[in-house]
């Protein structure tokens, strides 16, 4: 990080400050023998304050049976953590006032909200634990442009507008010219706020949460995928930031397509409600069912493969230069969705070589190493050329991804490659050494995702779970062959 844009930033007069009582409240429930009538009166010390949670408090967005009629009651009914957090909620709010022109606070306010409320949904909907950890991270997360602004002014507002209204840009612009992100600058005001761990990771974290400590690591995901969410309700082609989000949601918390799309119903929900709380714009109300059928069409309309990452970058084996099998499960999730909603079949093949152990031994590290890199340079070119995608599964095993493709006809495609494999050989050339020409063989289990086989494929481990066990099925036949799944006739 370049130290000195951190002292320029850090020494600024107009950066944000939380409120002394929010500060109280933040030292007080780090305590492990805090009282609740302690809290309660560092609070009503601010009436201002006070008036503002205990008006949330009896809401219809917390549906209280009786009235709350004190912060002390607030507390025993709604927990100290949620209390804590409407605190330093609208502390938050007021410490980050508009105070010029030319920043956009309202679009900024839009996307800490969404992500905050998308946090904590996605933490309640995974029972990963700091809802309002989760709430508030996603708040806070980008307080650094803020801090930014206010001490760089129209240097940093160039920085934005390279970004063109793309947040995910925003971070390579900042890094290009800063050589650091608000990311890095939040997180030390957060520290200077003398804010939890729990807070300070995900505003350090929440554009690359797989970085993040083990400790606070499912909040920081959580907080990202409110970031997702937040490009999924933003962005005027919902269909890629809605296949990203299902694929990570999968990947971190084992969230299926129906559970996301039920966390961005009720984020459109949450955050027209706690915007009118805190007494902030989330602009017009969207209508997430027509949102999710726009983004399912946009993604019946996206050719095979899904090559881009949400991390944007496109995950590779090193190996064999084919999509890692992380890449493989990210594009059977996202594929998996177009095929459960019946708008196209979804086929799954893993090959798998036979006899690898006898081939390796015989060949040779070096030369067996470049028989593998041959081979999926073969699979590769072959499905390429049929709107598939090779990918490296494991060791000895090839997955593909065939989608738009019904069972017949991803049969006939997989038979196919498996005798051009016997009949040509492949070809390895290990650098030093000589070429050779080796006879080898590929079994296949294949299975595909239909309106015959929708009631079993409930979820996309099931549908690669089938395939393996097709495979294993062709394997124990005695290799050399492939094995379909093909669902019982009805009686």
């Amino acid at each position: 990080m370049n130290p000195e844009v951190i002292e320029k930033v850090l020494a600024c007069p107009r950066l944000p400050s939380l409120p002394a009582v929010a500060m109280r409240v933040i030292e007080l429930t780090q305590k492990a023998d805090v009282s609740v009538n302690e809290i309660a009166q560092t609070i009503t010390n601010d009436q201002g304050l006070a008036t503002k949670v205990l008006r949330t408090v009896n809401s219809p967005f917390y549906a209280m049976r009786k009235p709350c009629s004190s912060i002390n009651q607030a507390i025993v009914m709604l927990g100290l953590s949620a209390v804590k957090t409407l605190a330093l909620g609208f502390s938050l709010v007021s410490s980050v006032q508009e105070r010029a022109e030319g920043f956009d606070y309202t679009q900024y306010w839009k996307r800490c909200l969404v992500s905050g409320v998308a946090a904590k949904c996605i933490a309640a909907e995974s029972k990963s634990g700091f809802d309002e950890e989760c709430f508030l991270g996603g708040l806070l997360q980008d307080v650094g442009m803020v801090a930014l602004y206010q001490a760089l002014g129209n240097d940093y507002l160039s920085i934005v507008a390279g970004a063109a209204n793309d947040h995910r840009l925003l971070a390579k612009e900042e890094m290009a010219a800063l050589e650091l992100t608000h990311a890095d600058i939040g997180a030390l005001l957060a520290q200077r706020w003398k804010l939890p761990p729990e807070l300070v990771m995900p505003v350090k974290f929440h554009e690359r949460p797989g970085a993040a400590p083990q400790q606070y690591l499912a909040v920081c995901q959580a907080v990202g995928l409110g970031n997702i969410v937040a490009d999924i309700l933003s962005s005027p082609e919902p269909a890629v930031p809605l296949k990203k989000f299902y694929a990570k949601a999968q990947e971190w918390f084992s969230l299926n397509n129906a559970q996301c799309d039920a966390i961005v119903k009720a984020t459109t929900l949450g955050v027209d409600e706690v915007g009118k709380l805190l007494q902030l714009s989330a602009g017009p109300k969207i209508n997430a069912d027509e949102l999710l059928k726009k983004a399912t069409d946009e993604l019946a309309a996206i050719a095979m493969p899904f090559d881009a990452l949400p991390t944007g970058e496109f995950d590779t084996d090193a190996e064999t230069g084919l999509p890692s099998r992380t890449v493989f499960n990210q594009n059977v999730v996202a594929a998996f969705e177009i095929a459960s909603r019946g708008v196209s079949p979804l086929s799954i093949a893993v090959f798998g070589i036979d006899g690898w152990e006898q081939i390796k031994a015989s060949l040779g590290e070096h030369t067996a190493s470049a028989f593998l890199n041959s081979l999926a340079g073969h699979l590769q070119r072959f499905f390429d050329a049929h709107n598939g995608m090779a990918c490296r599964f494991d060791q000895s095993r090839f997955g593909v991804v065939i989608a738009k493709t019904d069972r017949a006809a991803a049969t006939r495609l997989c038979e196919q490659c498996r005798q051009q494999i016997a009949s040509g050989g492949v070809v390895a050339k290990a650098p030093g050494l000589k070429e050779s020409v080796v006879q080898t063989t590929l079994s296949a289990g294949l299975a595909t995702l239909d309106a015959t086989t929708a009631a079993k494929f409930v979820e996309p481990e099931a549908l690669i779970s089938t395939v393996v066990a097709a495979l294993d099925a062709a394997v124990r036949a005695g290799g050399k062959t492939m094995r379909v799944y093909t669902p019982r006739a009805a009686a």
